[in-house]
């Protein structure tokens, strides 16, 4: 039993070692924070992803990420990676609109903005909010994007 464990537990290990990871000098406990003090709520979600669309860090809950919300566009709704996958490369976008009662959804997806002085690291991010208090898309870009220069990128 203990030899089946040290297995699985060396599986795992490799299996992590090969996913991506945000780049060198971006500080992911800043990042977080800064995530989390700007536009976190239990109904926010924010990923971040390579120009390949492979995640490298990932804000709020699978759940969260993973509801279909509206995507202000004719009545369709989408998942939040569905929409960073799609917007991969594209110039920045932000949109809102309500949802269900009082309930609004705000996005915002492009690529991950280079500080002044640092290299592009072809990042793109995606941020959903969807609530009675949700912000609107732009207002969610700014602080998205401001939380990403705190944390070092």
């Amino acid at each position: 039993m203990t030899r089946r464990l040290a297995l699985v537990v060396i599986a795992a290990a490799g299996l992590s070692a090969c996913s991506p990871k945000l780049p060198a000098g971006i500080d992911e406990a800043a990042l977080t924070q800064a995530i989390g003090k700007s536009i976190g709520s239990p109904s926010t979600c924010v990923i971040v992803a390579d120009a390949e669309g492979r995640t490298v860090w990932r804000g709020g809950g699978y759940i969260t990420c993973s509801r279909n919300l509206p995507t202000c566009q004719g009545g369709e709704t989408t998942t939040a990676e569905a929409v960073l996958k799609a917007g991969l490369g594209k110039p920045a976008r932000f949109t809102s609109c309500p949802t269900t009662g009082a309930n609004t959804v705000g996005w915002a997806v492009g690529p991950v903005p280079t500080g002044e002085g640092k290299p592009s690291r072809g990042l793109s991010y995606v941020a959903v909010m969807e609530g009675e208090r949700a912000l609107p898309g732009l207002e969610i870009k700014e602080r998205a994007e401001h939380a990403f220069e705190k944390a070092g990128f």
